[in-house]
């Protein structure tokens, strides 16, 4: 989900106003796109919410390596054939330095809304974070109380 987001928001937010200020070269805004951008986020956002899976914050470095890996088939479809699949992508100014920083700190920014999300998802449907899934959480019957530290340490044995 965090992907698609931040995939969604690039499309929208830089490539279709950029694409609007050249006069449509590249025509960003066709059926196929507005598919594959708007209604597959809105999917994704309403599968996600459906199902008992959990956006993790420790899984954010696998997300970011599916990112980096896009950025390296660039540079290395660029190597190939001179062409960038997006302006921000070319490495030819410094403009990009700051182009990268921006989507590193996007992709992190939605990253976090996601585990957000995720975690208020649990909160409202009363589920524990149990792995990658999110599963009932524990219920105490009336009346009982947790056992302290001491009691439990002595149920351990030596």
């Amino acid at each position: 989900v965090p992907s698609a987001l931040l995939v969604t928001i690039v499309l929208w937010g830089v490539l279709y106003p950029a694409d609007k200020a050249r006069g449509h070269q590249r025509n960003e805004l066709n059926p196929a796109s507005f598919e594959a951008h708007a209604i597959n986020t809105l999917l994704l956002l309403l599968d996600g919410a459906a199902n008992r899976l959990a956006v993790r914050a420790a899984d954010f470095y696998l997300t970011l390596g599916w990112a980096t890996a896009y950025v390296l088939y660039a540079w290395a479809q660029y190597a190939q054939s001179g062409f960038w699949p997006y302006f921000f992508l070319d490495l030819s100014s410094w403009a990009a330095v700051g182009w990268y920083s921006l989507l590193i700190a996007l992709f992190a920014a939605v990253y976090a809304m996601a585990v957000g999300g995720s975690a208020l998802k649990a909160r409202c449907a009363g589920l524990a974070v149990d792995g990658a899934a999110l599963a009932p959480a524990p219920q105490q019957p009336p009346g009982a109380t947790l056992p302290s530290a001491r009691d439990a340490l002595l149920q351990a044995g030596p």
